[in-house]
């Protein structure tokens, strides 16, 4: 999928993705996560860039970045992660790219999204089940706003607050329905921001000679609550259902649901059978059942073992629906990375106890809608 201009917009910000190559974890040990806001530190003097929110997770990480006119996002992103997947090839050992790609990047417009791009995320590791209390969360700038930092971008956040407590606003805001409808903007990426914004975004993509390919791949959203170039519905199909009844056989209008994955929401309510096969040491390959339902991931193997059923995060990547979850209990975590398209699956799973790792593949051998 061609990638969306990083194009400089003023009162534009940058929601930034980057994810770990065939869901590899980017993040294995405390040192790890320092080193990487390390080196987010060390480009942020060097370039000049805000930096209003950060979270770093095993597998992904999600930056928010005002770029300054002269260092376009595509620099920050390319000197930060080539720095740090060379640190991280050397202390691991291991050669070739550490990244899934350069980075993902939706255009924001600043006002009025800010405060509620910080707080979404803020609220990931709560989201994926990595924590049951943000603030148990320690890889992410939610304890900068929490405490009132000094720095200049949390000065001008917490003055659209208006003498309002930022953990304050995030408990008022985390029950609301916005939030979840910002999250499924952001996961396809593209342009969020009013019809003005949009226009202008176009304008200079126009002027680049950009704006066929971003149109052509991206979807575009605006403020007004409708998500244009995008129709979501349920899949509704004519279907001939026959039946007797005196002798006569009808016609009926009734919904199916999908046979298939096309769609994020379409996942929900899905169980899938798998085949485990070990990546790291030499052993038996085994089966197990996934359960989707309700924004819960339950794998049935490990639910035997005590490990709870937690939410997940999906989004589409290309033609594909990734999800993602990690499971804890005790000292041992669970880290689920999943590709679907149409009705197979594929992924991998790493199983981390203390100190040791232990990766896994897994590919769906089959797949059913629950009802």
């Amino acid at each position: 999928m061609p990638r969306l201009p990083r194009v400089y917009i003023e009162g534009a910000i940058y929601y930034v993705t980057c994810r770990g190559i065939h869901g590899e974890e980017l993040f294995r040990e405390r040192k790890d996560y320092q080193m990487y806001l390390e080196l987010l530190e060390k480009y942020k003097r060097e370039y000049g860039f805000k930096l209003f929110a950060y979270v770093l997770l095993p597998h992904h990480l999600h930056l928010l970045i005002e770029p300054t006119k002269e260092i376009g996002i595509s620099e920050i992103m390319r000197s930060l992660n080539t720095a740090y997947s060379k640190y991280f090839n050397n202390r691991y050992n291991r050669r070739g790219h550490l990244f899934r790609e350069r980075f993902k990047a939706t255009i924001v417009e600043k006002q009025p999204y800010l405060l509620r791009l910080i707080t979404h995320i803020h609220l990931n590791p709560l989201r994926i089940g990595l924590v049951s209390d943000i603030q148990s969360y320690l890889y992410s700038s939610y304890h900068l706003y929490k405490e009132g930092g000094e720095g200049e971008e949390v000065k001008e956040v917490l003055s659209l607050l208006e003498g309002f407590s930022y953990e304050s606003y995030l408990k008022r805001i985390e029950r609301e329905e916005e939030i979840s409808d910002l999250h499924k903007r952001l996961q396809r990426g593209g342009i969020l921001g009013s019809k003005e914004f949009v226009k202008k975004v176009k304008e200079k993509l126009q002027s680049k000679g950009e704006f066929k390919e971003i149109e052509g791949s991206r979807k575009i959203y605006t403020s007004v609550g409708i998500a244009l170039l995008i129709v979501s519905a349920a899949s509704i199909l004519t279907v001939l259902k026959l039946k007797e009844e005196k002798g006569k056989i009808e016609g009926e209008n009734i919904k199916v649901l999908p046979l298939s994955i096309r769609e994020v929401k379409d996942l929900d309510n899905t169980e899938w059978g798998i085949k485990v096969t070990p990546l790291t040491y030499k052993g038996d390959s085994f089966t197990d059942t996934l359960t989707f339902k309700n924004g819960k991931f339950i794998s049935a193997k490990f639910f035997q073992q005590g490990f709870k059923s937690t939410n997940y995060s999906v989004a589409e990547e290309g033609n594909k629906i990734v999800w993602e979850t990690i499971q804890t209990k005790g000292n041992t975590s669970l880290s689920w990375r999943g590709e679907v398209e149409g009705d197979k699956m594929q992924g991998v799973l790493s199983l981390r106890l203390g100190n040791r790792t232990q990766d896994f593949s897994f590919m769906s051998v089959s797949f059913k809608r629950r009802r």
